[in-house]
C-alpha cells in the first residue's frame, strides 16, 4: 500500500513543481506589465455599457442537452458492459444489474426534467 501513496506523492511534488516553476517563468519571461486606466474599464466592443447585466435566460435548452449526454453515455456503457457478458454461460444476473441500472438511470433523467414547468419540444 505504501507504493500507491509514495507513487502519488511524488505525482503531486512533480505537479506542484511543474505549476510554480511556469508561473516563475512567466513572470522572469513574461511581457512587463503595462497600467492603463482601460484595464479597469468594461470593454463592449468600443461601447459604453448601459443597463443591467442580468437577464432572464431560458434553461430548457440546457436541460435537454444534458438529457440527451446522460442517455448517450448510459447507451455507450451499456453496449460496452452488454458485449463484455456475451457468451453462452451468460445467466439473470448481468441482465438484472443491466436492467437496474438502466431504471436508476431514468428514474434520475425523470427528476431532472421533473423541475421544468415549460418544455420546449
Amino acid at each position: 500500500m505504501s507504493a500507491g501513496i509514495e507513487t502519488f506523492l511524488v505525482f503531486a511534488a512533480i505537479a506542484a513543481a511543474f505549476g510554480g516553476g511556469s508561473i516563475v517563468a512567466n513572470r522572469m519571461l513574461g511581457a512587463p506589465r503595462r497600467k492603463s486606466y482601460l484595464q479597469r474599464t468594461t470593454y463592449e466592443c468600443g461601447e459604453e455599457a448601459e443597463g443591467e447585466a442580468q437577464i432572464d435566460f431560458p434553461t430548457q435548452h440546457y436541460t435537454f442537452a444534458i438529457v440527451f449526454v446522460a442517455v448517450d453515455v448510459l447507451g455507450f456503457l451499456l453496449a460496452l458492459w452488454g458485449l463484455n457478458f456475451r457468451g453462452p454461460n451468460s445467466a439473470w444476473y448481468p441482465a438484472f444489474i443491466a436492467f437496474a441500472f438502466t431504471a436508476l438511470a431514468l428514474a434520475g433523467i425523470y427528476y431532472a426534467l421533473s423541475g421544468e414547468k415549460r418544455w420546449v419540444v
